[in-house]
């Protein structure tokens, strides 16, 4: 568009032939104030609120507007000289009278139109000024009252929330770097715990927080911290690129364990330790609550020999909502790395159950139940499997509790098991009913070999049940199957193969019609009741293993189903409780410590994290072939009580002088309280009688009866060698170094050697790869509990010992 003047009534533009007459067009000048303004004064233009007008950088003025001397022709471009003003205007002819007549209607128009706009904006700019005022100060508080009026904020998710009340909204709108610790972790609570407030405050009321992807970066963490540890993800991407049959598809198992709310301050690493820690974007917070639980997702190869932890929350409060939020995350990232996560194994609990309903599992249906998920990213699918020693012990708690149930073939009585349990020793004639009372599982397949015998000799104490022995074989004979840990073993303990597919699909069909034909005494189906939760998750079992079978053995030789149990996860929860405190909950600490542990001891990662003190007594591998379990002690307590004021006894005297029966038997009484394995427990006892009643401080006397067992042989010999290698180790060893479970657990091992003193015979090789076996998990059980009965007197003597070493220094440089 060709360029016009901007004086009042000149019609010059720039043209052809305005150059061909010599009219040039010059900018204002901008850069000097002092002479633009005498130029828009000359000019005498204004706007229409009569304001001197303003030219923009795009107006010109032509030459006709100065005189000629105002130009410098010197060169060959015709030029404005400096501080020249423009002079030559042709203004209307202004009136010498006054103007004692009204303006015309409409410059009134103008004019007042001009002063009404200005006023909008002018109003405008206030109301925007006051909302800003507002929302800087509008904090988290306010948005609660909004999600409070939507029905989007329940109790458990507002207590969450509530220290972070007092984060001002605008804060929210700086860049995602700019985001502080304290927002971060407001984000992270609010996306887990409440993930539909999250998108209403997000898409409806337009606050800027995070994306779902960011949110999933927080989450992450390294080797040394709880977040998903990406450190160990692409260790084992590594390893799946190297050997992909033995690390593509794996179980991943996820339990919680209660934590002490206790804060621990790090000076390595600068960090306190025990607060609320969601991965590496959540952490550095003052509002950080104190976690009250640890949630650990541990990953387990279904072909090859490995298992780590990837992941691990310090959590309080947590939701089924928040759970399903975690576990999405961490398979979402295990899937984009290219891992099938083929099933989720975890303890059936009211949280648990719910965040597989939420993630799209129905189990209402015993008929027909959904018992997988698939993420909503992709189609592939997880199936879940609950824990089979857990629903073992919903099932034989609720026969005890309800006493009979009707089966297809008859009555299943829990008197026929508890008569079995309390028949007197004086009627017991063969030695396979002398440790009934002994097991820790009473629905298994010994218990009803008992009965079968009971039946051949026609024992008159107690009645025989068809129906009742056939319930125990099954329950038994689907325990075995869904534990199944070794290819080297036959029958249903062993590992599900191609050829023996077949039979253990037909057993799991039977099976699961047989628990949907269970009757309570009133005529009614055992899982229409509000009892049928107990057979729910055998159902859920059943159903998805008869699918993970066939699917798994179309790229691999054998499965071995154990892989599917959260065995491994309880193994490593039970080295974390107090030495000597059954009952005290780990720290967080610990629990940290534990897990970078692991992971160096599984050559993961490597660590130079210094744990030995922390951590110098826990292990996966100290627990017997199962983990600690509080199972209820069959024995009576029979502890010798003394006066108060009583320094000498001849009872204390004569326990002294059996110390090591003595000990034994303490032993042995602890340790039924954790071992879960039957024919280990009785290889812990024996029924020889003692030769002298009066000095049997070791008597084991079974609760409720007349039985009284001792301690075996075996049990005897490994606490005589422990003993000794304890005291050996403090008399002459080195001062400077403490003695650990570990160091007398490898000494006893070497004095005992392989021999079979616990008459094991064919149960010792009955392990997963028969290397550690039962044997050696014996031993190295009653070599930690023995550790733990005298680790006060070893550290005092360790403590006298490098006392007396450092008096001798002393004493030898004077």
């Amino acid at each position: 568009m060709p360029v016009s003047c901007a004086a009042s009534g000149c019609k010059s533009r720039y043209t052809l032939e305005a150059r061909e007459k010599g009219i040039t067009f010059h900018r204002f000048p901008k850069s000097n104030p002092a002479l633009l303004d005498k130029w828009r004064r000359a000019m005498k233009r204004a706007t229409s609120t009569g304001e001197l007008w303003m030219p923009s950088r795009y107006q010109r003025l032509c030459s006709l507007h100065f005189q000629q001397s105002c130009f410098d022709t010197t060169g060959q471009t015709k030029r404005l000289r400096d501080d020249v003003i423009p002079s030559i205007f042709n203004f209307p002819d202004e009136s010498q009278d006054h103007p004692y007549f009204i303006p015309d209607i409409e410059t009134l128009k103008r004019k007042l139109q001009a002063s009404e706009d200005s006023r909008v904006q002018k109003e405008k700019e206030l109301r925007n000024a006051k909302d800003r005022e507002k929302r800087l100060r509008q904090t988290c508080c306010s948005v609660y009252q909004e999600l409070r009026k939507r029905n989007l904020l329940c109790v458990q998710l507002e207590e969450s929330l509530q220290p972070y009340q007092d984060i001002a909204l605008e804060l929210f709108k700086k860049p995602d770097l700019e985001y502080s610790a304290q927002q971060r972790l407001f984000s992270l609570t609010l996306y887990l715990y409440g993930p539909l407030s999250y998108k209403y405050l997000r898409k409806e009321m337009k606050l800027p927080l995070p994306g779902s992807k960011r949110l999933h970066q927080w989450l992450k963490s390294d080797c040394k911290g709880p977040g998903i540890n990406s450190t160990v993800i692409e260790a084992l991407l590594e390893k799946k690129q190297a050997q992909p049959y033995l690390y593509s598809r794996a179980c991943i198992v996820m339990d919680t364990i209660p934590v002490q709310q206790n804060v621990v301050f790090d000076s390595q690493r600068n960090e306190f330790v025990g607060l609320v820690n969601l991965g590496a974007g959540g952490t550095g917070s003052a509002a950080q609550e104190v976690a009250n639980e640890v949630l650990v997702f541990m990953l387990v190869g279904t072909t090859g020999h490995w298992k780590v932890p990837v992941a691990y929350f310090f959590v309080k409060l947590l939701t089924a909502e928040a759970q399903k939020q975690l576990i999405s995350h961490v398979l979402y990232e295990l899937s984009e790395n290219g891992f099938e996560v083929v099933a989720v194994s975890m303890e059936r609990s009211p949280r648990n159950e719910d965040m597989c309903t939420l993630l799209g599992c129905t189990f209402t249906d015993p008929w027909n139940p959904q018992t997988f998920f698939s993420l909503p990213s992709n189609d592939f699918k997880h199936y879940v499997i609950f824990d089979m020693c857990y629903e073992l012990k919903t099932v034989n708690n609720i026969v005890e509790e309800l006493g009979s149930l009707l089966g297809p073939d008859g009555t299943i009585s829990w008197q026929y098991i508890d008569e079995l349990m309390n028949i007197p020793r004086s009627a017991r004639k063969f030695p396979q009913l002398a440790k009934m009372p002994l097991l820790a599982n009473k629905l298994s397949n010994t218990v009803a070999d008992a009965v079968k015998l009971i039946q051949e000799v026609k024992c008159q104490e107690i009645d025989y049940s068809q129906a009742t022995v056939n319930f125990i074989q099954i329950i038994d004979q689907l325990f075995d199957i869904f534990n199944s840990s070794s290819m080297r073993l036959q029958g249903n303990k062993g590992s599900v193969s191609y050829f023996n597919l077949e039979e253990k699909l037909q057993i799991l069909q039977g099976t699961r019609e047989y628990l949907l034909t269970l009757m309570t005494n009133d005529g009614d189906f055992l899982f229409q009741t509000s009892r049928g939760w107990s057979i729910n998750g055998l159902l859920v079992n059943i159903v998805s293993l008869s699918v993970l079978l066939p699917w798994l053995l179309t790229e691999q030789e054998y499965v071995t189903t154990h892989r599917f149990s959260t065995h491994y996860l309880k193994k490593f929860f039970s080295s974390l409780w107090t030495k000597g405190k059954s009952k005290a909950s780990p720290t967080a600490f610990q629990v940290r410590c534990a897990i970078e542990n692991l992971l160096s001891q599984s050559r993961f990662i490597d660590t130079d994290f210094n744990s030995e003190v922390v951590f110098g007594d826990t292990s996966m591998d100290q627990s017997l072939c199962g983990y600690r379990q509080n199972i209820s002690s069959p024995f009576a307590d029979t502890s010798i009580e003394l006066p108060d004021h009583i320094y000498s006894s001849n009872s204390l005297s004569m326990a002294v002088n059996n110390s090591e029966m003595y000990i034994a038997g303490w032993v042995v009484r602890k340790a039924f309280s954790q071992l879960s394995c039957n024919k280990c427990r009785w290889a812990l006892v024996t029924e020889q009688h003692p030769t002298d009643f009066t000095n049997a401080y070791h008597l084991l006397q079974v609760k409720g009866g007349t039985v009284y067992y001792v301690p075996s042989n075996g049990t005897i010999r490994t606490v005589q060698i422990v003993d000794k290698e304890v005291n050996r180790m403090l008399n002459h060893g080195n001062s400077k170094y403490s003695i650990s479970v570990f160091m007398l657990q490898h000494r006893t091992l070497l004095a005992l050697g392989s021999a079979d003193i616990f008459n094991l015979k064919d149960h010792i090789a009955q392990t997963e790869l028969g290397m550690d076996n039962h044997h050696f998990q014996l031993v190295r059980f009653i070599t930690s509990l023995f550790y733990e009965l005298r680790k006060s007197y070893i550290h005092k003597t360790t403590v006298a010992n490098q006392q007396r070493a450092l008096a001798k220094q002393t004493l030898a440089r004077l």
